[in-house]
């Protein structure tokens, strides 16, 4: 019934907790694929030494990037549902056996997610992020749109919080290989337009924060400054999905001065902090996209309105 997908690369640090909650779960009909990719670490063997038939090992020859990682366990995946964990994360025990309830229920849903907890390296729980304080079904469509018109916080979640159906993630077509920090962020995007959301108000999964993260690299290094503009450019410039999603040209305008501005905001702050290379680099990735003149004029307009 439930696919657990666990992608992974070098994660041997934390990966044999992942699969450890994984294989807790008080839903018992699931197969849990953990693919490979191409790790140079002691992940394969950690792997083997589980003696559960549940488990499938993928091993990828090379090494085929993250998001087509992704893809390949949903490709393997023979469960009418898939259920991704990130090789850092962790799921308590009944997360499957709630997460699958609404979705099993109602065929209009295709996303379910929850509470989750933001752990650090050891565990600790450092807070606990939440779409609402109830639990709730949300119009799919609407929630896009809201979605494009902003591109700021994730409230649906990170893969580790969700569970959706196979058929659904074939027919959205998968997670897009030009994302990375913001592969689940627009998938989540196509998977509404085909249902509604469903949210769980209960922490059912952690999240794990630690300097090696693909989140904690994209902050610093600002790659999801570019992907804020890719994810404008797929949806806006493209007069299919414009369509669909009921967008306009001045939607686009003003999504893209609110996230330039949250940007120049950025680069002050690392200005102040005294990270100049930093602020450095974020200015020349916002300036790949922007000019000068347009940064600065959304920048002048925001000030003088306050």
């Amino acid at each position: 019934m439930v696919s657990i997908c666990i992608p992974t690369y070098n994660r041997e640090k934390y990966l044999k907790h992942t699969i450890e909650s994984a294989l807790k779960q008080t839903y018992s009909n699931i197969e849990i694929i953990v693919s490979d990719n191409a790790s140079d670490d002691n992940t394969v063997n950690l792997v083997k030494s589980f003696k559960d038939k549940r488990i499938h090992l993928i091993v990828q020859k090379k090494n085929i990037g993250m998001v087509p990682n992704w893809n390949a366990c949903i490709k393997k995946a023979r469960g009418e549902y898939i259920k991704f964990i990130a090789s850092d994360d962790l799921i308590d025990p009944n997360a499957v056996s709630q997460l699958v309830k609404p979705i099993h229920k109602d065929s209009s849903i295709s996303i379910v997610t929850c509470k989750r907890r933001l752990i650090d390296e050891t565990g600790k729980t450092i807070s606990t992020l939440q779409y609402s304080n109830q639990n709730r079904k949300v119009d799919g469509m609407t929630h896009a749109r809201w979605i494009l018109k902003n591109i700021r916080q994730n409230k649906i979640g990170e893969p580790t919080s969700t569970l959706f159906r196979r058929t659904d993630a074939i027919k959205a077509g998968l997670f897009d290989p030009q994302f990375s920090q913001f592969a689940d962020f627009e998938f989540w995007i196509r998977l509404l337009a085909i249902g509604d959301l469903y949210y769980l108000n209960q922490a059912l999964c952690s999240f794990r924060t630690h300097p090696d993260s693909g989140t904690t690299q994209s902050q610093y290094n600002g790659k999801y400054i570019s992907e804020i503009f890719k994810l404008i450019e797929k949806y806006y410039h493209n007069p299919k999905l414009k369509k669909t999603y009921g967008l306009t040209d001045k939607d686009e305008t003003l999504v893209k001065n609110k996230r330039t501005l949250d940007i120049v905001k950025s680069i002050k702050d690392l200005f102040i902090q005294g990270n100049i290379t930093q602020a450095a680099r974020f200015y020349s990735l916002l300036n790949q996209h922007l000019s000068l003149s347009k940064i600065s004029s959304t920048t002048i307009s925001h000030l003088l309105k306050s």
